[in-house]
């Protein structure tokens, strides 16, 4: 099973490009927003936004950054 996480904050300029390429590809997401979720943020070490945390089969790869995001969800 895979369950992916987007973290961002609502002043974030960079995330809504990355959650519209999301919401393209027709999948699941779990939006987190780290100001009003901060547990989730310290739990997946997210330092900065836009982050997505993908864990597939038990392995977490995290990808940092608006083109690592986009990259990321281009391969989906």
């Amino acid at each position: 099973m895979t369950k992916i996480y987007m973290f961002s904050t609502s002043h974030c300029t960079k995330c809504p490009e990355v959650k519209k390429a999301l919401s393209d590809k027709d999948i699941e997401v779990t939006y987190i927003d780290v100001e009003e979720t901060p547990e989730m943020a310290m739990k997946y070490v997210v330092m900065s936004v836009p982050t997505i945390v993908n864990i597939r089969k038990d392995k977490v790869k995290t990808y940092w950054g608006q083109a690592d995001c986009l990259t990321f969800v281009d391969k989906l």
